[in-house]
């Protein structure tokens, strides 16, 4: 990650992090712009604003007549496996049939948020249009208020959440549609009717392959995890009136978790009673006047250690260059390296140790023929 990237985590402190489920994550506050680089084109008025927002200072603002949408990918295609999609959102119209998220083919897939009669609903068919969900209840529409509204499937449940709290579930062992059109704030009808949502869009995360709450959870309390060398940084928001934390463990997606710290008054703390190649599990819990508030997001880190590399680069006039790296030295080189042409900076530093003293060795990019890796 780059140093600007968690120079601003830290200063905002407000986001989930990609992981290896996330499969499209927008924060709206640097733009309409995907953490997982998928490109996401506005059709009306779209825009990025700071009239309202619930984490990081701006929020997607859709007018009732603008959305967006995003080429067709596997990632959206969910089939009979696990999947969950969660986001903020603070409507301003009470607009019938109007949907956050929509997956179509141009037949209904899945609706997300869906506004029928004053409530938020999903619905989800198969390519056969057999119905698997029919206004499954996410809770009640309120305007003006930020709420967060979740859709998780796990196995052949179906559980739905506002804020929180579990509102719904069903069971259906039927696949979903394969998505070909994929769209934020708008709902086409396969007659043709057009529908759009109206007001503000906050952290909106698609996630493939993982049911990321079965139980009821504190939506404002979000948790990060970044692994290290037989560690585990953890990070999470502060709560408002929240005296301590305590933080839980698991090696099973879900639990059952472990206390493995108490009385914690920071927000972070780093796991260091780990083994390098085991994926650990983590909710934080907040302690308050009024006791233990529910568990976080859960949120998963695999430590691994940073071994040491061999960096050779031949250069043009042939000659070669070696560079004893750290794994993380050499994932830097890479991703500089690989760059487009033209972009970027045209040099890239490395340190050298010469006895007791340090020097610094530059590579100009135009000048590398190729380098190669070998583990040491």
């Amino acid at each position: 990650m780059l140093d600007f990237e968690i120079n601003k985590f830290w200063e905002v402190i407000f986001m989930y992090e990609v992981d290896k489920y996330t499969v499209s994550l927008l924060h709206f506050d640097d733009g309409i712009k995907d953490e997982t680089r998928k490109v996401w084109a506005g059709v009306g008025s779209p825009v990025v604003s700071s009239a309202q927002s619930k984490f990081g200072g701006e929020s997607l603002y859709l007018d009732g007549a603008s959305y967006l949408t995003t080429g067709a990918s596997e990632d959206f295609n969910f089939g009979s496996g696990d999947f969950t999609i969660d986001w903020w959102e603070y409507r301003t119209a009470n607009t019938n049939y109007s949907s956050v998220l929509t997956l179509d083919n141009p037949g209904n897939v899945l609706m997300a948020g869906y506004n029928a009669s004053g409530a938020v609903h999903c619905y989800a068919y198969t390519s056969k249009m057999t119905t698997i969900l029919n206004q499954f209840s996410l809770g009640s529409l309120d305007l003006n208020t930020w709420n967060h509204f979740v859709l998780v499937r796990h196995g052949n449940t179906f559980y739905g959440f506002k804020n929180g709290k579990l509102v719904s579930t069903s069971v259906n062992t039927l696949s979903l549609e394969e998505s070909i059109n994929i769209t934020i704030g708008k709902y086409q009808t396969k007659e043709g009717g057009l529908y759009y949502f109206q007001g503000y869009i906050d952290e909106l995360r698609v996630s493939k392959g993982i049911a990321r709450w079965i139980g009821d959870f504190n939506p404002e309390l979000t948790l990060t995890a970044t692994a290290g060398d037989s560690k585990v940084t953890l990070s999470w928001t502060a709560l408002d009136g929240a005296t301590s934390y305590i933080v839980k463990r698991s090696t099973t997606s879900g639990g059952a978790y472990e206390t493995i710290a108490s009385g914690v008054t920071d927000i972070n703390y780093v796991d260091t009673n780990v083994t390098n190649g085991t994926t650990y599990y983590y909710v934080v819990v907040a302690v308050t006047a009024d006791g233990e508030s529910n568990n976080s997001n859960e949120a998963s880190a695999t430590p691994v250690g940073d071994g040491k590399a061999l960096l050779c680069v031949t250069m043009i006039d042939s000659s070669e260059r070696e560079y004893q790296l750290s794994t993380a030295e050499i994932d830097a080189f890479i991703n500089w390296f690989s760059r487009t042409v033209g972009t970027g900076t045209t040099c890239y530093v490395l340190n050298k140790n010469v006895g007791v003293h340090n020097r610094k060795e530059y590579l100009a990019f135009e000048k590398i023929i190729s380098f190669e890796v070998t583990e040491i």
